[in-house]
Protein backbone atom coordinates (compact mmCIF):
# COMPACT_ATOMS: atom_id res chain seq x y z
CA UNK A 1 0.00 0.00 0.00
CA UNK A 2 1.43 3.23 -1.07
CA UNK A 3 1.65 6.27 1.46
CA UNK A 4 -0.66 8.21 0.25
CA UNK A 5 -3.34 4.95 0.14
CA UNK A 6 -2.75 4.49 3.78
CA UNK A 7 -2.52 7.64 5.04
CA UNK A 8 -6.40 7.98 3.81
CA UNK A 9 -7.42 4.44 4.66
CA UNK A 10 -5.99 5.86 8.17
CA UNK A 11 -8.07 8.87 8.36
CA UNK A 12 -10.90 6.87 7.37
CA UNK A 13 -10.67 4.45 9.90
CA UNK A 14 -10.25 7.74 12.74
CA UNK A 15 -13.22 9.46 11.44
CA UNK A 16 -15.37 5.74 12.01
CA UNK A 17 -13.95 5.76 15.52
CA UNK A 18 -14.92 9.32 15.76
CA UNK A 19 -18.83 8.50 14.50
CA UNK A 20 -18.80 5.74 18.23
CA UNK A 21 -17.73 8.65 20.30
CA UNK A 22 -20.49 10.69 22.08
CA UNK A 23 -19.06 13.72 20.30
CA UNK A 24 -18.46 12.99 16.70
CA UNK A 25 -16.60 16.15 15.83
CA UNK A 26 -14.79 16.19 12.66
CA UNK A 27 -11.09 14.78 12.40
CA UNK A 28 -9.53 18.94 11.58
CA UNK A 29 -12.15 20.52 14.21
CA UNK A 30 -10.06 22.53 16.52
CA UNK A 31 -9.30 19.94 19.55
CA UNK A 32 -10.63 16.52 17.61
CA UNK A 33 -10.71 13.87 19.76
CA UNK A 34 -10.43 10.14 19.49
CA UNK A 35 -10.81 6.63 21.76
CA UNK A 36 -9.86 3.34 20.10
CA UNK A 37 -12.19 0.56 21.88
CA UNK A 38 -12.58 -3.31 21.60
CA UNK A 39 -11.69 -4.51 18.06
CA UNK A 40 -11.25 -1.30 16.84
CA UNK A 41 -7.66 -1.75 18.45
CA UNK A 42 -6.99 -4.52 16.25
CA UNK A 43 -7.09 -2.40 13.29
CA UNK A 44 -5.49 0.60 14.16
CA UNK A 45 -2.37 -1.27 15.61
CA UNK A 46 -2.51 -2.63 12.18
CA UNK A 47 -1.89 0.59 10.49
CA UNK A 48 0.36 2.13 13.39
CA UNK A 49 4.43 2.63 12.46
CA UNK A 50 6.91 0.19 12.79
CA UNK A 51 7.99 2.15 15.67
CA UNK A 52 4.76 1.46 17.79
CA UNK A 53 3.83 -1.37 17.03
CA UNK A 54 7.36 -2.76 18.65
CA UNK A 55 6.23 -0.81 22.01
CA UNK A 56 3.15 -1.89 22.00
CA UNK A 57 4.81 -5.79 21.45
CA UNK A 58 7.01 -4.98 24.37
CA UNK A 59 3.98 -4.05 26.68
CA UNK A 60 2.44 -7.36 26.09
CA UNK A 61 5.77 -9.21 26.84
CA UNK A 62 3.92 -11.86 29.00
CA UNK A 63 7.26 -11.92 31.46
CA UNK A 64 6.87 -7.80 31.79
CA UNK A 65 4.97 -5.58 34.08
CA UNK A 66 2.01 -4.70 31.63
CA UNK A 67 1.34 -8.55 31.60
CA UNK A 68 1.70 -9.15 35.12
CA UNK A 69 -0.88 -6.30 35.89
CA UNK A 70 -2.89 -7.35 34.07
CA UNK A 71 -3.00 -11.23 35.03
CA UNK A 72 -3.20 -9.79 38.90
CA UNK A 73 -6.07 -7.89 37.74
CA UNK A 74 -7.77 -10.88 36.22
CA UNK A 75 -7.29 -12.98 39.15
CA UNK A 76 -7.09 -11.06 42.05
CA UNK A 77 -3.57 -12.55 43.17
CA UNK A 78 -0.42 -11.32 43.12
CA UNK A 79 1.54 -11.98 40.11
CA UNK A 80 5.15 -12.49 39.88
CA UNK A 81 7.49 -10.29 37.36
CA UNK A 82 9.51 -12.67 36.17
CA UNK A 83 11.66 -10.21 33.92
CA UNK A 84 12.78 -8.03 36.62
CA UNK A 85 14.10 -10.65 39.28
CA UNK A 86 17.58 -10.28 40.52
CA UNK A 87 19.85 -11.92 42.98
CA UNK A 88 18.56 -9.12 45.75
CA UNK A 89 15.07 -7.89 44.17
CA UNK A 90 11.78 -9.78 43.11
CA UNK A 91 9.20 -7.89 41.89
CA UNK A 92 5.38 -8.48 41.94
CA UNK A 93 2.09 -6.92 39.97
CA UNK A 94 -1.07 -6.26 42.88
CA UNK A 95 -4.27 -6.52 41.83
CA UNK A 96 -4.84 -2.81 42.98
CA UNK A 97 -2.53 -2.12 39.79
CA UNK A 98 0.40 -1.33 41.98
CA UNK A 99 4.05 -2.96 42.03
CA UNK A 100 5.77 -4.69 44.89
CA UNK A 101 9.25 -5.12 45.14
CA UNK A 102 11.17 -6.43 47.93
CA UNK A 103 15.21 -5.80 48.00
CA UNK A 104 17.28 -7.87 50.14
CA UNK A 105 20.06 -6.37 51.60
CA UNK A 106 22.04 -9.82 50.72
CA UNK A 107 21.66 -11.67 47.77
CA UNK A 108 19.22 -14.47 48.10
CA UNK A 109 18.78 -15.88 44.57
CA UNK A 110 21.47 -16.88 42.04
CA UNK A 111 21.40 -17.92 38.22
CA UNK A 112 21.74 -22.01 38.70
CA UNK A 113 23.22 -24.41 35.85
CA UNK A 114 20.83 -24.19 33.22
CA UNK A 115 20.62 -20.28 33.85
CA UNK A 116 17.21 -20.59 36.09
CA UNK A 117 16.85 -18.90 39.33
CA UNK A 118 18.15 -20.69 42.86
CA UNK A 119 18.19 -20.18 46.01
CA UNK A 120 21.57 -19.31 47.47
CA UNK A 121 22.73 -21.98 50.19
CA UNK A 122 26.15 -21.86 51.95
CA UNK A 123 25.70 -25.01 53.18
CA UNK A 124 28.93 -26.73 53.22
CA UNK A 125 29.59 -29.93 51.05
CA UNK A 126 32.83 -31.80 50.45
CA UNK A 127 34.33 -32.40 47.27
CA UNK A 128 35.65 -35.66 45.27
CA UNK A 129 39.49 -34.39 45.59
CA UNK A 130 38.66 -32.99 48.93
CA UNK A 131 37.70 -29.49 48.37
CA UNK A 132 34.90 -27.72 49.93
CA UNK A 133 32.51 -25.60 48.58
CA UNK A 134 28.79 -24.04 49.05
CA UNK A 135 25.88 -25.98 47.48
CA UNK A 136 24.87 -22.63 46.06
CA UNK A 137 27.39 -19.79 46.72
CA UNK A 138 26.59 -16.18 44.73
CA UNK A 139 30.48 -15.90 45.00
CA UNK A 140 31.74 -19.27 44.46
CA UNK A 141 33.19 -20.01 47.73
CA UNK A 142 35.70 -22.69 48.03
CA UNK A 143 37.90 -23.51 50.94
CA UNK A 144 40.86 -25.79 50.84
CA UNK A 145 40.98 -29.74 51.38
CA UNK A 146 43.62 -31.63 53.37
CA UNK A 147 47.14 -30.47 52.73
CA UNK A 148 50.72 -30.42 53.40
CA UNK A 149 53.53 -28.21 54.22
CA UNK A 150 53.70 -24.75 52.17
CA UNK A 151 51.09 -22.17 51.14
CA UNK A 152 47.92 -23.21 49.95
CA UNK A 153 44.48 -21.63 48.50
CA UNK A 154 42.65 -21.67 51.88
CA UNK A 155 39.32 -20.05 51.14
CA UNK A 156 38.69 -18.17 46.95
CA UNK A 157 35.84 -16.11 46.43
CA UNK A 158 34.52 -14.14 43.72
CA UNK A 159 34.30 -14.55 40.01
CA UNK A 160 37.05 -14.62 37.30
CA UNK A 161 38.59 -11.55 37.08
CA UNK A 162 37.05 -10.50 40.77
CA UNK A 163 38.73 -13.19 42.74
CA UNK A 164 40.55 -13.45 45.93
CA UNK A 165 42.14 -15.98 47.98
CA UNK A 166 43.06 -15.68 51.50
CA UNK A 167 45.53 -18.67 52.27
CA UNK A 168 47.25 -20.61 54.43
CA UNK A 169 51.09 -21.43 55.20
CA UNK A 170 51.30 -24.66 56.74
CA UNK A 171 50.04 -28.18 57.37
CA UNK A 172 46.05 -28.32 56.78
CA UNK A 173 44.19 -31.36 58.21
CA UNK A 174 40.98 -32.42 56.35
CA UNK A 175 38.04 -30.38 57.59
CA UNK A 176 35.64 -30.87 59.92
CA UNK A 177 32.29 -29.96 58.10
CA UNK A 178 28.84 -28.52 60.42
CA UNK A 179 26.50 -26.66 58.28
CA UNK A 180 27.92 -23.87 56.80
CA UNK A 181 31.41 -23.96 58.42
CA UNK A 182 34.71 -25.63 58.22
CA UNK A 183 37.35 -26.21 60.96
CA UNK A 184 40.71 -27.37 60.28
CA UNK A 185 41.67 -28.78 63.96
CA UNK A 186 45.69 -27.87 64.95
CA UNK A 187 46.69 -26.46 62.35
CA UNK A 188 48.97 -25.12 65.46
CA UNK A 189 49.51 -26.93 68.30
CA UNK A 190 46.52 -25.71 70.43
CA UNK A 191 44.93 -23.69 67.12
CA UNK A 192 41.82 -24.28 65.15
CA UNK A 193 41.51 -22.86 62.27
CA UNK A 194 37.55 -22.10 61.73
CA UNK A 195 35.68 -20.71 58.17
CA UNK A 196 32.69 -19.99 57.90
CA UNK A 197 30.74 -19.71 55.27
CA UNK A 198 28.34 -16.01 54.73
CA UNK A 199 26.00 -15.17 51.69
CA UNK A 200 28.16 -12.44 51.20
CA UNK A 201 31.50 -14.18 51.83
CA UNK A 202 33.16 -16.00 54.68
CA UNK A 203 34.16 -15.22 58.40
CA UNK A 204 37.75 -17.01 59.08
CA UNK A 205 38.38 -17.42 62.84
CA UNK A 206 41.22 -19.03 64.25
CA UNK A 207 40.83 -20.39 67.70
CA UNK A 208 43.39 -20.13 70.24
CA UNK A 209 42.66 -22.74 73.02
CA UNK A 210 45.75 -21.50 75.94
CA UNK A 211 48.45 -19.33 76.66
CA UNK A 212 50.65 -21.58 75.54
CA UNK A 213 49.34 -21.48 72.13
CA UNK A 214 49.21 -17.83 71.61
CA UNK A 215 52.98 -17.71 72.40
CA UNK A 216 53.65 -19.09 68.32
CA UNK A 217 51.22 -15.90 67.12
CA UNK A 218 52.78 -12.86 68.12
CA UNK A 219 52.72 -12.19 64.15
CA UNK A 220 51.78 -14.78 61.27
CA UNK A 221 51.15 -14.08 57.74
CA UNK A 222 48.54 -15.51 55.48
CA UNK A 223 48.82 -15.42 51.36
CA UNK A 224 46.34 -13.15 49.97
CA UNK A 225 46.17 -12.50 46.30
CA UNK A 226 42.95 -10.44 45.00
CA UNK A 227 42.29 -9.81 40.82
CA UNK A 228 42.58 -5.63 41.08
CA UNK A 229 42.57 -2.86 43.94
CA UNK A 230 43.16 -4.90 46.90
CA UNK A 231 40.79 -4.81 49.82
CA UNK A 232 42.39 -6.33 53.42
CA UNK A 233 39.38 -7.91 55.42
CA UNK A 234 38.76 -6.36 58.74
CA UNK A 235 40.24 -8.18 61.79
CA UNK A 236 39.49 -7.92 65.21
CA UNK A 237 40.27 -11.04 68.52
CA UNK A 238 38.30 -11.32 71.63
CA UNK A 239 38.28 -13.70 74.83
CA UNK A 240 35.77 -16.04 75.70
CA UNK A 241 34.03 -13.23 78.76
CA UNK A 242 30.43 -13.15 77.85
CA UNK A 243 27.94 -10.90 79.40
CA UNK A 244 24.73 -12.62 79.99
CA UNK A 245 22.66 -9.49 79.35
CA UNK A 246 23.63 -8.32 76.46
CA UNK A 247 25.48 -11.78 74.85
CA UNK A 248 28.31 -9.04 74.16
CA UNK A 249 32.22 -10.72 74.31
CA UNK A 250 33.19 -7.76 76.63
CA UNK A 251 37.23 -8.18 76.29
CA UNK A 252 37.82 -7.52 72.64
CA UNK A 253 41.34 -6.27 70.56
CA UNK A 254 42.21 -5.11 67.78
CA UNK A 255 44.66 -7.14 65.63
CA UNK A 256 46.98 -5.13 63.40
CA UNK A 257 46.51 -5.85 59.87
CA UNK A 258 48.87 -5.15 57.15
CA UNK A 259 49.39 -6.01 53.40
CA UNK A 260 52.88 -7.16 52.35
CA UNK A 261 53.56 -8.97 49.21
CA UNK A 262 51.05 -10.82 48.25
CA UNK A 263 49.98 -11.53 51.68
CA UNK A 264 48.07 -10.46 55.10
CA UNK A 265 50.47 -9.56 58.12
CA UNK A 266 48.68 -10.05 61.41
CA UNK A 267 50.30 -8.75 64.84
CA UNK A 268 47.41 -9.45 68.34
CA UNK A 269 48.08 -7.49 70.49
CA UNK A 270 50.30 -9.21 72.89
CA UNK A 271 49.16 -7.57 75.92
CA UNK A 272 45.53 -8.87 75.25
CA UNK A 273 46.91 -12.51 74.97
CA UNK A 274 49.36 -12.77 78.27
CA UNK A 275 46.57 -10.56 80.11
CA UNK A 276 45.59 -12.35 83.25
CA UNK A 277 42.27 -11.61 82.66
CA UNK A 278 42.17 -12.80 79.70
CA UNK A 279 40.00 -15.75 79.21
CA UNK A 280 40.83 -18.46 76.87
CA UNK A 281 39.83 -19.86 74.24
CA UNK A 282 40.70 -16.30 72.48
CA UNK A 283 39.49 -15.55 68.78
CA UNK A 284 41.09 -14.12 66.18
CA UNK A 285 38.70 -12.97 63.16
CA UNK A 286 39.60 -11.59 59.59
CA UNK A 287 36.36 -11.52 57.47
CA UNK A 288 35.57 -11.14 54.09
CA UNK A 289 32.51 -10.06 52.23
CA UNK A 290 31.10 -9.23 48.13
CA UNK A 291 28.48 -7.50 46.28
CA UNK A 292 26.10 -4.67 45.95
CA UNK A 293 24.39 -3.57 49.23
CA UNK A 294 25.82 -2.93 52.29
CA UNK A 295 25.24 -2.65 56.03
CA UNK A 296 27.47 -2.32 59.18
CA UNK A 297 27.05 -1.39 62.82
CA UNK A 298 29.23 0.90 64.83
CA UNK A 299 29.71 0.86 68.27
CA UNK A 300 31.68 3.14 71.19
CA UNK A 301 33.83 0.35 71.95
CA UNK A 302 34.73 -0.67 68.55
CA UNK A 303 37.24 1.64 65.87
CA UNK A 304 37.61 -1.54 63.62
CA UNK A 305 35.35 -1.73 60.52
CA UNK A 306 32.67 -4.37 61.23
CA UNK A 307 30.90 -4.49 57.18
CA UNK A 308 31.52 -8.36 57.45
CA UNK A 309 29.81 -9.23 60.61
CA UNK A 310 26.83 -11.37 60.67
CA UNK A 311 24.95 -9.23 62.57
CA UNK A 312 23.74 -5.52 63.35
CA UNK A 313 23.21 -4.07 66.64
CA UNK A 314 21.96 -0.91 68.52
CA UNK A 315 21.32 0.79 71.95
CA UNK A 316 23.32 -0.06 74.84
CA UNK A 317 23.87 -2.31 78.01
CA UNK A 318 25.04 -0.43 80.06
CA UNK A 319 23.35 2.44 80.68
CA UNK A 320 24.98 4.42 77.67
CA UNK A 321 28.67 3.17 78.50
CA UNK A 322 28.97 1.68 75.28
CA UNK A 323 26.49 2.28 72.33
CA UNK A 324 25.60 1.11 69.45
CA UNK A 325 23.72 1.98 65.62
CA UNK A 326 23.57 0.17 62.55
CA UNK A 327 23.38 1.50 59.29
CA UNK A 328 22.35 0.26 55.97
CA UNK A 329 22.59 0.95 52.18
CA UNK A 330 20.24 -0.42 49.10
CA UNK A 331 21.93 0.48 45.63
CA UNK A 332 21.29 0.11 42.07
CA UNK A 333 17.90 2.34 42.84
CA UNK A 334 17.76 3.57 39.66
CA UNK A 335 14.57 1.50 39.08
CA UNK A 336 12.83 3.78 41.51
CA UNK A 337 13.20 7.16 39.81
CA UNK A 338 10.30 9.24 39.54
CA UNK A 339 7.52 6.16 40.91
CA UNK A 340 5.09 7.41 43.09
CA UNK A 341 6.11 5.13 46.24
CA UNK A 342 3.09 4.01 48.41
CA UNK A 343 4.44 2.51 51.12
CA UNK A 344 8.67 1.13 52.53
CA UNK A 345 8.74 -1.18 55.22
CA UNK A 346 12.19 -2.76 56.67
CA UNK A 347 12.46 -6.55 57.98
CA UNK A 348 14.96 -6.88 60.30
CA UNK A 349 16.05 -10.46 61.98
CA UNK A 350 15.89 -9.85 65.66
CA UNK A 351 17.77 -12.46 67.41
CA UNK A 352 19.01 -10.67 70.46
CA UNK A 353 17.30 -8.23 72.66
CA UNK A 354 18.22 -7.33 76.46
CA UNK A 355 14.43 -8.30 77.34
CA UNK A 356 10.75 -9.06 76.25
CA UNK A 357 9.90 -5.18 76.99
CA UNK A 358 8.83 -3.27 73.80
CA UNK A 359 11.55 -0.42 73.41
CA UNK A 360 11.76 2.21 70.63
CA UNK A 361 13.39 1.69 67.94
CA UNK A 362 13.88 4.92 65.11
CA UNK A 363 15.36 5.13 61.41
CA UNK A 364 16.78 8.60 59.87
CA UNK A 365 17.81 9.12 56.12
CA UNK A 366 21.46 9.81 56.50
CA UNK A 367 24.73 10.28 54.26
CA UNK A 368 26.19 7.45 51.84
CA UNK A 369 27.27 4.90 54.15
CA UNK A 370 30.79 3.03 53.60
CA UNK A 371 33.06 0.68 55.24
CA UNK A 372 34.76 3.95 56.76
CA UNK A 373 32.12 4.00 59.50
CA UNK A 374 33.14 4.17 62.99
CA UNK A 375 31.38 5.57 66.04
CA UNK A 376 33.45 7.95 65.66
CA UNK A 377 33.17 8.75 61.91
CA UNK A 378 29.35 8.16 61.48
CA UNK A 379 27.39 9.41 58.55
CA UNK A 380 25.50 12.68 58.53
CA UNK A 381 21.75 12.01 59.83
CA UNK A 382 19.04 13.60 58.32
CA UNK A 383 15.16 13.60 59.10
CA UNK A 384 13.60 10.83 60.97
CA UNK A 385 11.94 8.52 58.68
CA UNK A 386 10.47 5.78 60.75
CA UNK A 387 9.71 4.42 64.06
CA UNK A 388 9.13 0.93 65.83
CA UNK A 389 8.63 -0.67 69.27
CA UNK A 390 8.74 -4.53 68.11
CA UNK A 391 10.85 -6.14 70.34
CA UNK A 392 11.86 -10.53 69.66
CA UNK A 393 15.24 -12.66 70.72
CA UNK A 394 14.95 -12.96 74.16
CA UNK A 395 12.88 -16.36 75.69
CA UNK A 396 10.25 -18.30 74.47
CA UNK A 397 8.00 -15.46 75.11
CA UNK A 398 9.60 -13.66 72.45
CA UNK A 399 11.73 -15.78 70.06
CA UNK A 400 14.14 -14.66 67.52
CA UNK A 401 12.11 -13.95 64.35
CA UNK A 402 11.33 -10.71 61.83
CA UNK A 403 10.51 -7.02 63.31
CA UNK A 404 9.97 -3.90 61.28
CA UNK A 405 9.59 -0.22 60.53
CA UNK A 406 7.66 1.46 58.09
CA UNK A 407 11.04 3.77 56.14
CA UNK A 408 8.32 5.37 53.46
CA UNK A 409 10.14 8.74 53.25
CA UNK A 410 13.47 7.49 52.56
CA UNK A 411 12.08 5.69 49.69
CA UNK A 412 10.20 8.33 48.41
CA UNK A 413 13.10 11.04 48.69
CA UNK A 414 15.70 8.89 46.45
CA UNK A 415 12.62 8.30 43.49
CA UNK A 416 11.98 12.23 43.48
CA UNK A 417 15.80 13.50 43.79
CA UNK A 418 17.05 10.39 41.28
CA UNK A 419 19.54 8.81 43.66
CA UNK A 420 21.37 5.56 42.94
CA UNK A 421 21.15 4.68 46.74
CA UNK A 422 19.23 4.75 49.49
CA UNK A 423 20.89 4.82 52.97
CA UNK A 424 19.07 4.17 56.14
CA UNK A 425 20.27 4.89 60.11
CA UNK A 426 18.69 2.85 62.84
CA UNK A 427 19.21 3.42 66.32
CA UNK A 428 17.75 3.31 70.13
CA UNK A 429 15.10 5.76 70.63
CA UNK A 430 17.29 5.63 73.78
CA UNK A 431 20.85 5.52 74.21
CA UNK A 432 20.84 5.33 78.25
CA UNK A 433 17.79 2.59 78.71
CA UNK A 434 19.44 -1.19 78.42
CA UNK A 435 15.96 -2.72 77.25
CA UNK A 436 16.49 -1.30 73.98
CA UNK A 437 19.39 -3.23 73.56
CA UNK A 438 18.92 -5.26 70.04
CA UNK A 439 20.67 -7.54 68.01
CA UNK A 440 20.04 -8.14 64.19
CA UNK A 441 21.17 -10.46 61.45
CA UNK A 442 22.63 -8.78 58.62
CA UNK A 443 23.15 -9.38 55.06
CA UNK A 444 26.25 -12.19 55.46
CA UNK A 445 23.22 -14.07 58.14
CA UNK A 446 20.96 -16.83 57.56
CA UNK A 447 18.23 -14.20 57.62
CA UNK A 448 19.28 -11.07 55.84
CA UNK A 449 17.88 -7.43 55.97
CA UNK A 450 15.11 -6.48 53.30
CA UNK A 451 12.89 -3.82 52.24
CA UNK A 452 9.43 -4.25 50.69
CA UNK A 453 8.44 -0.83 48.44
CA UNK A 454 4.98 -0.71 47.04
CA UNK A 455 4.79 2.22 44.18
CA UNK A 456 2.92 3.33 41.18
CA UNK A 457 4.76 3.37 38.00
CA UNK A 458 3.58 6.74 36.88
CA UNK A 459 1.41 6.95 33.64
CA UNK A 460 2.95 6.25 30.49
CA UNK A 461 3.40 6.93 26.94
CA UNK A 462 3.26 3.31 25.28
CA UNK A 463 3.36 4.54 21.60
CA UNK A 464 3.28 7.67 19.31
CA UNK A 465 1.83 7.93 15.71
CA UNK A 466 1.03 10.64 13.32
CA UNK A 467 -1.81 10.88 11.08
CA UNK A 468 -0.47 11.00 8.59
CA UNK A 469 1.68 8.36 9.55
CA UNK A 470 5.59 9.66 10.11
CA UNK A 471 8.56 8.37 11.57
CA UNK A 472 9.44 9.54 14.81
CA UNK A 473 13.29 10.95 14.66
CA UNK A 474 14.39 14.33 15.23
CA UNK A 475 17.15 16.06 12.73
CA UNK A 476 18.15 15.98 9.05
CA UNK A 477 16.45 12.71 8.62
CA UNK A 478 12.99 14.16 9.69
CA UNK A 479 10.18 13.11 7.27
CA UNK A 480 7.97 15.30 5.32
CA UNK A 481 4.36 16.02 6.60
CA UNK A 482 2.06 16.19 4.10
CA UNK A 483 -0.88 18.43 5.35
CA UNK A 484 -1.17 21.21 7.44
CA UNK A 485 -3.35 19.63 9.98
CA UNK A 486 -2.05 16.48 11.26
CA UNK A 487 -2.97 14.40 13.99
CA UNK A 488 -0.91 14.25 17.07
CA UNK A 489 -1.78 10.54 18.50
CA UNK A 490 -0.79 8.14 21.97
CA UNK A 491 -1.32 5.42 23.58
CA UNK A 492 -1.47 6.17 27.43
CA UNK A 493 -1.43 3.62 30.30
CA UNK A 494 -1.83 3.36 34.04
CA UNK A 495 -1.19 0.98 36.12
CA UNK A 496 -3.74 1.10 38.56
CA UNK A 497 -6.25 1.60 35.47
CA UNK A 498 -7.42 5.33 36.16
CA UNK A 499 -8.77 7.27 33.39
CA UNK A 500 -5.90 8.85 31.60
CA UNK A 501 -4.87 11.89 29.72
CA UNK A 502 -2.85 13.04 27.43
CA UNK A 503 -0.78 16.25 27.09
CA UNK A 504 0.36 17.38 23.24
CA UNK A 505 3.16 19.97 22.90
CA UNK A 506 4.32 21.18 19.80
CA UNK A 507 6.73 24.14 19.09
CA UNK A 508 8.97 25.49 15.76
CA UNK A 509 12.15 23.23 15.53
CA UNK A 510 14.53 25.41 17.74
CA UNK A 511 12.14 27.08 19.20
CA UNK A 512 11.61 28.31 22.55
CA UNK A 513 7.37 29.09 22.72
CA UNK A 514 5.18 25.55 22.39
CA UNK A 515 1.41 25.16 22.56
CA UNK A 516 -0.15 22.47 24.00
CA UNK A 517 -3.20 20.57 24.10
CA UNK A 518 -5.02 18.00 26.64
CA UNK A 519 -7.03 15.30 25.47
CA UNK A 520 -8.97 12.80 27.24
CA UNK A 521 -10.09 11.24 29.69
CA UNK A 522 -10.21 7.60 28.58
CA UNK A 523 -9.44 4.07 29.50
CA UNK A 524 -5.73 3.28 30.57
CA UNK A 525 -4.30 2.11 27.25
CA UNK A 526 -6.63 4.06 25.08
CA UNK A 527 -5.17 5.86 21.73
CA UNK A 528 -5.88 9.67 22.29
CA UNK A 529 -4.87 12.25 20.02
CA UNK A 530 -5.65 16.35 18.71
CA UNK A 531 -5.11 17.64 15.35
CA UNK A 532 -3.12 20.67 15.15
CA UNK A 533 -5.51 23.86 14.38
CA UNK A 534 -5.41 26.10 11.27
CA UNK A 535 -3.18 28.51 10.82
CA UNK A 536 -0.54 26.67 13.42
CA UNK A 537 1.75 26.02 10.82
CA UNK A 538 3.19 27.03 7.66
CA UNK A 539 4.36 25.12 4.90
CA UNK A 540 8.19 24.17 4.12
CA UNK A 541 8.87 25.18 8.07
CA UNK A 542 9.87 22.11 10.62
CA UNK A 543 8.11 21.24 13.91
CA UNK A 544 8.42 19.26 16.50
CA UNK A 545 6.43 17.23 19.24
CA UNK A 546 6.08 15.14 22.14
CA UNK A 547 3.43 14.51 24.21
CA UNK A 548 2.79 13.46 28.28
CA UNK A 549 0.48 10.89 30.01
CA UNK A 550 -1.28 11.90 33.61
CA UNK A 551 -3.87 10.45 35.51
CA UNK A 552 -5.24 14.25 36.02
CA UNK A 553 -3.58 14.24 38.99
CA UNK A 554 -0.07 13.32 39.06
CA UNK A 555 1.86 13.70 35.05
CA UNK A 556 4.10 10.64 33.86
CA UNK A 557 7.47 11.72 31.93
CA UNK A 558 7.39 13.09 28.84
CA UNK A 559 7.79 11.28 25.57
CA UNK A 560 10.87 11.72 23.49
CA UNK A 561 10.63 14.86 20.50
CA UNK A 562 9.48 13.47 17.21
CA UNK A 563 9.95 16.40 14.10
CA UNK A 564 8.91 16.60 10.65
CA UNK A 565 9.04 19.37 7.87
CA UNK A 566 5.36 20.43 6.42
CA UNK A 567 5.59 19.78 2.45
CA UNK A 568 1.83 19.51 1.31
CA UNK A 569 2.86 20.45 -2.65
Amino acid sequence: MSRAALATARDTLSRKVLRMSPDPRPLRSRSARWLSAGVVLVSIASLLPASAKVVEKAALDPSGEAAAVATARATGKPVLITSKTTETTEYRALPSGLIEATVAGGPVRMRGANDSWVAVDVSLVRQADGSVISKAHPYGLKLSGPAGSGDHNLVELGAPGRRSTLGWSGRLPAPEIDGTTATYREVKPGVDLVVEATRTGYEQHLVVKNRQAAVQLKQFRMPWKVDGPATSPASVMWDSTVDRASGEHLRRAPVKLALGKDALVLTPDASFLTDPKTVYPVTIDPSQSSGANFDAFVQSSYSTDQSAATELKIGTYDSGANKARSYLRFDNQDWLWDKQIQAATLSLWEHYSYSCTARGWVAYRVADVTNTARWTNRPAQYEQVGTSTQTKGWSSSCGGGWVTMPVTAAFQYTAAHRLSRTNIGISAASETDNYGWKRFNSREGANPPSVTITYQTKTSVDAQATAPDTACVTGADRPAMSTLNPQLRAQISDTQGAQVYAVFEWKVVGGVTSNTATEGPGASGSWLGTTIPDDAFTEGSSYAWRVQGTDGTTPGEWSNWCEFTVITM
